[in-house]
């Protein structure tokens, strides 16, 4: 089992995140696997020092040590940063170009949302024949098979990958064969399923084992979240949170996902 952490360094890391880091080392452990850390800086503009560093002090109080990845923020910016690992993801976007899988979308944010309530992209952009190579433009996959994640974004406006390529070629790259997350990246799964099959009828990532566990959420029922502005993990401890109640959590959790409930 080789399994692997994934924060983004986008905001402070609150409840949820913890429980699925200790959730994810607790499955290693178990199973006498190994864990990596990777951290999600590929975006300039979302990856911030001060989050950077928030990862490693919450890592730190979780007692957990990861066996591969990065110790500190300057060995992430030297060796283990998403941007050394560009040629990559520009090899998968450039071989789902040259099956013509992809299309090039101009559409914003607000026009998605104007012309679908749910915020799924309707492939407005899909029969608009714009050229991929048309500046401020992004691609989308010519897929519409995940119903809850029609045609999504592979190639961002900036010229960027897209989380869904990135993830999946740094999980394959890094030979990932258990992933745990959060049942809210279901249909990314099933996205970067899709894009796998149409990379390689084989391809690794098909056979990845992947546990989607149940959502910590508020007191109003919603899920904790970075950009709503849940409690991160500093403050709840300097609130007087424990690790013992995190690992009250946890544990459950990892019994159910060993019995199989989270697949």
């Amino acid at each position: 089992m080789r399994t692997r952490i994934a924060p983004t360094p986008s905001g402070f890391l609150h409840r949820g995140n913890a429980v699925n880091f200790l959730l994810t080392w607790k499955l290693a452990q178990r199973h006498g696997g190994s864990v990596l850390l990777r951290i999600d800086d590929l975006d300039p503009q979302m990856s911030q020092p001060v989050f950077v560093d928030d990862i490693f002090a919450t890592l730190s109080w979780l007692g957990i040590a990861c066996d591969e990845g990065p110790r500190t923020a300057s060995e992430l910016h030297d060796v283990w940063s998403q941007r050394h690992r560009l040629q990559l993801y520009h090899a998968a976007l450039n071989e789902l170009r040259r099956q013509g899988r992809v299309f090039a979308c101009a559409c914003t944010r607000k026009h998605v949302l104007e012309r679908s309530p749910h915020g799924r992209y309707p492939g407005t952009c899909r029969t608009a024949d714009i050229d991929l190579d048309t500046p401020n433009v992004a691609w989308r996959l010519d897929d519409d098979s995940v119903r809850t994640l029609p045609y999504p974004v592979v190639r961002q406006k900036t010229g960027l990958p897209s989380y869904q390529i990135a993830s999946l070629v740094d999980d394959t790259h890094f030979g990932i064969t258990h992933i745990v997350r959060g049942l809210d990246l279901h249909p990314s799964t099933l996205v970067q399923r899709r894009i796998a099959s149409i990379l390689a009828p084989n391809h690794p990532f098909l056979s990845v084992v992947v546990y989607h566990h149940p959502l910590l959420t508020d007191d109003h029922g919603a899920k904790l979240s970075k950009s709503q502005g849940a409690m991160g993990v500093r403050e709840m401890i300097a609130a007087g949170e424990t690790l013992q109640r995190i690992q009250d959590i946890v544990g459950p959790m990892l019994e159910a996902l060993g019995n199989g409930l989270y697949t």
